[in-house]
């Protein structure tokens, strides 16, 4: 270890492109409910068909950062995300300027790629830093108030140029990143030990994966159970999400403030089961107050329970390849979970939906927490 850089301070530069890298991983997700309406009245597609394209970017994201994880554990992570991000800009552009479904498609396809290998280079690039735990809040709040800001300019840009013009905003949005990136943290260097030889366990992996799932499927139908079964009108129901978005910010000094003083293992526990607790009422309890103080405890458990993730992922392997892996993982769990969400929601109701969210949720819980017990004693 003689000679060796030492880790980088959360500066300014570092920050920005650790929120760079969050913000393009998780653009398809949280970005989807805004970009969906406009290609679908471009191209007058189904709900079926547009829903198909935004699988498949999704997956492309997921499956990119999966297999990028491996290399992001090594030096260069400035540059991979260089060429991911040009992958992003191209698809983008394709996207936007797309003639019929198949060009359509396979832009999103090529967004999403890119997309993955520039957030498998900023997931990594946490473990490189002097303060992993405060690298993944910086990571997760700047993220998450990058996609506020978009969810309100895409349909804004939209109405005002088309149903496509929110694929032009993105790629614009994404030039200023080749910038920004520059900045990520690189991989230690070889001589600082056997951390990139961790195995990443199968089960940690799959448990963030259900995870994933069950928070995005229960998200992606939220609205629909506020107005369907909490009766309350689809103007009430934004307005509480949108409390809920910004109260989630509160899981993050709430997760770093509790995992000081109860440890890891014991406010993990607590988000994952207050989580899967709050998802029931959601979906089971049909009552309005009911309904806004769960999508406010739900989303500040989950945006506590995702930093703490990255957090662990970062002290079991320093190469950064848990991190990234973990990434690609959520990422793989977010883009499959509408579906089965859905097909559960029409054929057995609001409560059994309620209840499989929670049942999953507690399914999840146990490789992760043998997982933090593993890692943190």
């Amino acid at each position: 270890m003689t000679g060796a850089s030492p880790a980088p301070a959360i500066g300014i530069r570092v920050g920005a492109a650790l929120v760079t890298g969050a913000s393009l991983g998780n653009l398809g997700a949280n970005l989807m409910p805004v970009l969906l309406p406009g290609m679908a009245g471009r191209f007058h597609l189904s709900n079926t068909s547009s829903g198909m394209v935004a699988t498949m970017q999704l997956l492309a994201t997921a499956l990119a950062t999966l297999g990028t994880a491996s290399r992001a554990a090594r030096p260069g992570r400035a540059r991979i995300a260089t060429f991911g991000l040009v992958a992003t800009v191209a698809g983008f552009g394709l996207a936007f300027a797309a003639p019929d479904l198949a060009i359509l498609t396979l832009g999103n396809i090529l967004a999403g790629a890119g997309l993955g290998v520039v957030y498998a280079a900023a997931m990594a690039a946490i473990t490189a830093t002097d303060d992993t735990d405060r690298a993944s809040a910086v990571a997760v709040v700047g993220g998450t108030l990058v996609i506020a800001a978009l969810v309100i300019a895409l349909p804004e840009a939209n109405d005002a140029w088309g149903g496509a013009a929110g694929f032009a905003v993105l790629a614009a949005c994404c030039l200023p990143a080749f910038w920004l990136v520059r900045a990520l943290p690189d991989a230690a260097e070889p001589s600082h030990g056997p951390a990139s030889e961790v195995p990443v366990p199968v089960v940690f992996l799959l448990a963030v994966a259900l995870l994933g799932a069950t928070d995005q499927g229960a998200w992606s139908y939220s609205a629909v159970l506020g107005e369907g079964h909490a009766g309350m009108s689809a103007g009430t129901v934004s307005v509480v999400l949108s409390i809920a978005s910004i109260a989630s910010l509160a899981g993050v000094g709430l997760s770093a403030l509790a995992a000081g003083k109860v440890g890891r293992l014991s406010i993990v526990a607590a988000f994952v089961a207050v989580e899967g607790i709050a998802k029931l009422v959601i979906a089971a309890v049909p009552s309005g107050a009911a309904y806004l103080a769960a999508a406010i405890v739900w989303q500040i458990c989950f945006m506590g329970l995702l930093v703490q993730v990255l957090a662990v992922a970062a002290s079991a392997d320093r190469s950064g390849r848990w991190v990234a892996a973990a990434g690609g993982a959520l990422a793989i769990g977010t883009g499959l979970g509408p579906a089965p969400a859905g097909w559960i929601l029409d054929s057995f109701g609001a409560p059994a939906f309620g209840l499989v969210l929670a049942l999953a949720t507690a399914v999840a819980a146990v490789p992760l927490l043998r997982t933090v017990r593993a890692v943190c004693g």
